[in-house]
């Protein structure tokens, strides 16, 4: 009896222990891989939280920038990292993509991290040159089924999400258009603007101040419902298009065994960086809007967004060089 009050009490204890350890979390510095370039709008949003969580942690929050075979280097960084809190991921919507573009990944998406919270997305919008002579989707849809394959979409890479967007949206609605590529979104802009190409699909910050000097056309956002940053502009969905929800999104994750409790902590002191006007506003500027998460949520959307584009993949016989 005595000897199992003691086995108690020092369970007790440790947990008690290892809660105040956690507690105290962090006590160090941070960091926050982002396998994406510098200068980016990734980067931007990263460093705006990193430098506001800092200032309320009382520790250094470093970003680490590791670019390369398409965000897998840096992700890989992390997933290999200890579970302690002190390296974390801020990853993008291209995440769920990598497990149908590289079959082998030396990590698992969906079981090597664990997800803490969504921070933000960017809509993309449906944009047309001012060339081309309609005014809304179902004008192009039309017209596209009047002349099938003669529209030609230019796409910023084979496997991007704009270029998967276009093939979501050639799926749903059997839409025959052309597929231009380009080594990037700006070059593809480019050709837009020139009229060389009919339509792209690209984000606010990329498009909208083109859009407003009328030497592009905005004909919807590829969501389901209208978006902040643009909501002058229809989504898919009033547009009469049904299952066509894409946004470009930013998340923070750990690897997975992260103790429950850091992750938690991590969210909400995330979440309350995330509604400081200040951060609204400079993250706007960039065309980002603010939207947080639960972990549980997090998981859950990365799971449906995996298994989405896994899908429209398979459904476009894409191959991945």
């Amino acid at each position: 009896m005595k000897s199992s009050l003691r086995l108690a009490l020092l369970s007790l204890f440790l947990a008690f222990g290892i809660q105040s350890v956690h507690a105290a979390y962090p006590e160090r510095q941070v960091r926050i891989v982002l396998p994406y370039a510098a200068g980016g709008g990734g980067d931007v949003l990263t460093r705006l939280i990193g430098a506001s969580l800092s200032e309320r942690w009382k520790q250094p929050v470093i970003i680490d920038n590791r670019p390369g075979a398409g965000a897998t280097i840096g992700t890989d960084m992390v997933a290999k990292a200890p579970a302690d809190g002190y390296t974390l991921l801020m990853t993008a919507s291209t995440m769920a993509v990598s497990p149908a573009a590289y079959p082998n990944l030396p990590y698992d998406v969906l079981k090597d991290f664990a997800p803490i919270t969504l921070v933000a997305q960017s809509p993309y919008i449906l944009t047309t040159s001012a060339n081309l002579k309609v005014a809304s989707v179902s004008e192009l849809l039309a017209l596209a089924r009047k002349e099938p394959g003669k529209l030609n979409y230019g796409s910023p890479g084979k496997g991007t999400i704009s270029h998967l967007t276009f093939e979501l949206l050639r799926h749903r609605t059997g839409m025959d258009a052309t597929v231009v590529a380009y080594k990037g979104s700006n070059p593809a802009l480019i050709a837009a603007l020139a009229g060389e190409i009919d339509f792209v699909i690209d984000t606010p910050a990329a498009v909208m101040q083109h859009v407003e000097a009328k030497k592009l056309r905005a004909l919807a956002v590829m969501s389901s419902k209208r978006a902040e940053s643009v909501p002058e502009v229809p989504s898919m969905t009033e547009a009469g298009v049904k299952d066509v929800d894409v946004v470009v999104w930013f998340g923070l994750l750990a690897p997975a065994g992260t103790p429950p409790d850091i992750v938690r902590k991590i969210q909400v002191d995330t979440a309350q960086v995330l509604a400081s006007p200040e951060v609204v506003g400079r993250l706007r500027q960039n065309g980002l809007e603010v939207v947080t998460s639960q972990p549980e949520e997090f998981g859950s959307y990365l799971r449906s967004e995996v298994d989405k584009w896994a899908e429209v993949v398979k459904k476009a016989n894409i191959k991945f060089d």
